[in-house]
């Protein structure tokens, strides 16, 4: 049987933030309305990372996938990428392989394209300043998602090494056109920000409620455990939150269980999903004031729409290699 391989920069050259953004609404609408099949991810940890195996099935693209990822936080004092993955996709009506792709850039990508997407949903649209808390695997693309989406001029990039701010600044200024990238830079900028977005690997929040300005909108991504929150309590409890799915963050994501566990928000408490907002059978932003979070801790239809994407313009441009098992 024959297999395509793609790389790493196969995967880029196929699909880039603008169209991952659009998948994402798909991807996403399908997944609230029960259109596609995504059993629960399994996570398996030890002292020195996690890895986390997430299936999806979809009849209507016609493939099943199944990704497994890495989060090794160590892995930067070894220069190595802290998120890593491989992708493998089967034909749902053979179940025959069809190509296994490099998931690294694709997890970061979909990861960012679903903050893009919850930028285009729920932001003010006009606001020109943004904040960035990480400066690691997932920043790139969490920056490449808020420049896809609103007219920026300025985003400060937090980082608990200065350092690494500073390295970010400088190897993402290409990217950010006519925006201006500030590393490490008063904490008081964060009053003017319109958007704010973790992707940290941080225990604790990495910001407090006192610093938001109104109506800003937060895009939360790292945090994908219990033990874990990038944004404060107070922040979750006054915020309009959105989710990529429900069960999930509530049973993983610690900016939504730690509340809960403490009394601070109710135990059946029923935040609207990403998809539901794309229905437009939930609603996300109300007033200009209002403060909105989107929590995500991935989901395995991102992959299944990504991968589809991926693997038409791969057939189609003759990218990749393909080998004989």
């Amino acid at each position: 049987m024959k297999l395509r391989l793609l790389t790493g920069n196969d995967v880029r050259q196929c699909l880039q933030m603008p169209r991952a953004i659009d998948l994402m609404a798909k991807a996403f609408a399908a997944l609230s309305s029960g259109q596609v099949s995504v059993p629960p991810r399994t996570k398996i940890a030890s002292d020195a990372g996690t890895m986390l195996y997430k299936p999806a099935l979809s009849s209507q693209s016609g493939i099943y996938v199944v990704k497994a990822v890495s989060v090794f936080p160590g892995n930067v004092a070894l220069q190595l990428p802290v998120t890593t993955g491989l992708l493998l996709v089967n034909d749902a009506s053979t179940g025959l392989p069809l190509a296994l792709m490099d998931a690294e850039y694709l997890t970061a990508l979909r990861t960012g394209a679903a903050s893009g997407l919850a930028c285009r949903l729920l932001a003010d649209a006009k606001i020109t300043k943004a904040a960035l808390f990480g400066a690691g695997g997932q920043a790139g693309q969490q920056l490449a998602a808020m420049l896809a989406t609103l007219p920026l001029e300025v985003v400060f990039v937090f980082s608990r090494k200065i350092e690494s701010a500073e390295r970010f600044c400088r190897e993402q200024a290409a990217n950010a056109g006519h925006s201006r990238l500030i590393p490490n830079p008063d904490r008081n900028e964060l009053k003017s920000c319109g958007v704010i977005c973790t992707a940290t690997t941080s225990q604790t929040p990495v910001f407090s409620d006192d610093e938001l300005g109104p109506g800003v909108h937060i895009n939360g991504v790292g945090s994908f455990a219990p033990t874990m929150a990038e944004v404060p309590a107070a922040t979750v409890c006054r915020a309009t939150v959105i989710v990529d799915q429900r069960e999930a963050c509530l049973g993983e994501a610690g900016d939504l269980r730690q509340p809960i566990e403490q009394g601070l928000l109710p135990a059946d408490f029923h935040p609207a999903e990403l998809g539901e907002v794309v229905l437009r059978t939930a609603t996300g932003r109300r007033s200009p004031d209002e403060v909105t979070f989107f929590k995500s801790v991935g989901n395995a239809v991102q992959d299944l729409y990504c991968a589809t994407e991926i693997l038409r313009r791969a057939e189609q441009d003759e990218v990749g290699t393909t080998i004989v098992l």
